[in-house]
């Protein structure tokens, strides 16, 4: 940028997230193992066609969007595993295709009490940065238009919107800039309209020419 080098940091998946950044390493020693036997034991079944190790998300919500009345608790902590695993999968480590997840993370999530003392949110970061130097890589390999990215990219989305408010989105019904708060601070954008009409990569690229100001804190700014 013409006043420096900015990227999203542990502070802004704190903020943004509300995942925490301190704890435990999210690191699963993967052995070879039945990936059957794991996902029945913690899921209550498995798939019929369980590859690697690897659960397609819509499987997930086919057999885990309605939890039956009066379930006991050990069916209840399989539906919890289930929702867990989809968001893990969907939103904060998603592959490529966005269709997959993978049940290594099922084994961070057979014991509740152990859950929270992940850092996350680190984790997410770590792996949105190793997913974007794979798409670049690829790019630069295939001088192509570049592979498809993986992770938590809603969250770099939300991370230019804070830094850079004149590329932000406004309210879908007062059409004025958002400027309430919220916990965690990425929630006030969920009125945020955030659908584009025609093409804004001229102007984008206008933008950050003569960027001057960057946002660099909730109300710091930092210019040169």
């Amino acid at each position: 940028m013409p006043v420096g080098e900015v990227t999203i940091t542990l502070e802004d998946v704190a903020t943004l997230s509300g995942l925490p950044i301190d704890g435990e390493a999210v690191i699963v020693d993967v052995p070879d193992r039945e990936w059957s036997e794991t996902c029945t034991r913690l899921l209550g079944h498995a798939p019929n066609d369980l590859s690697g190790g690897v659960v397609k998300l819509s499987w997930l919500r086919e057999h885990f969007n309605n939890l039956p009345p009066n379930a006991s608790a050990e069916i209840t902590g399989q539906f919890a595993r289930a929702y867990a695993l989809s968001l893990i999968g969907f939103m904060m480590f998603p592959d490529r295709t966005g269709a997959t997840v993978h049940l290594q993370y099922l084994l961070l999530l057979e014991n509740w009490r152990t859950v929270g003392g992940y850092a996350w949110g680190a984790a997410v970061l770590a792996y949105l940065y190793r997913e974007m130097g794979r798409s670049v890589l690829h790019l630069t390999q295939s001088s192509s238009t570049g592979g498809d990215l993986g992770g938590w990219v809603a969250l770099l989305q939300l991370w230019a919107w804070e830094r850079f408010p004149l590329i932000a989105p406004r309210h879908t019904v007062t059409d004025e800039p958002i400027t309430a708060d919220a916990s965690p601070r990425g929630a006030r954008w969920l009125p945020a309209m955030t659908r584009q009409h025609g093409d804004q990569l001229f102007s984008y690229k206008l933008f950050f020419d003569e960027l001057e100001t960057i946002v660099v804190s909730n109300n710091i700014s930092k210019s040169e």
